[in-house]
């Protein structure tokens, strides 16, 4: 019998799980409240369908939707479609459409693309979204990890 965790390997797996933790916690500490360029942020506009497209290091995406809202200070809804091609090869990715103030702070975010890390299953989340009160703009983000940073 091992006398402790770690000829077992056990804390080896803890210690990747407070690591996937920590990072979370830093991500989503800096998306909620956070900054959005003003050249990056696409105007809501209430009752009609806009279309356009954004490219990016990591992503292009071809995007299309319709918002709708019933006051500035009342959720809303967005209907999403899009369609998202990764620049690279990525060993997990993630999307994000993020919803934005005047000033392009982050008041909330949804995961619309993820790529799953070894199996290679991609989930797509085209919605309807409710949007936070106040949201006035969008902006598409990513996070991920590409294959040479994996090794």
């Amino acid at each position: 019998m091992y006398k402790n965790r770690r000829e077992r390997g056990g804390n080896s797996l803890f210690m990747g799980l407070i690591l996937v933790s920590v990072f979370a916690g830093f991500f989503l500490a800096g998306c909620a409240g956070g900054q959005i360029r003003e050249d990056r942020r696409i105007p809501l506009v209430a009752d009609s369908t806009r279309s356009g497209s954004q490219a990016d290091v990591d992503f292009d995406i071809q995007y299309r939707y319709r918002f709708q809202q019933v006051g500035p200070q009342q959720p809303g809804q967005l209907k999403l479609e899009f369609s998202l091609k990764r620049k690279r090869g990525f060993y997990s990715f993630t999307a994000f459409v993020n919803y934005l103030d005047a000033e392009g702070k982050v008041l909330g975010t949804n995961v619309i693309y993820s790529l799953g890390n070894r199996s290679g299953v991609v989930h797509v989340n085209k919605g309807p979204f409710e949007t936070p009160p106040g949201a006035v703009a969008i902006a598409f983000t990513s996070v991920g990890r590409d294959f040479k940073s994996k090794q």
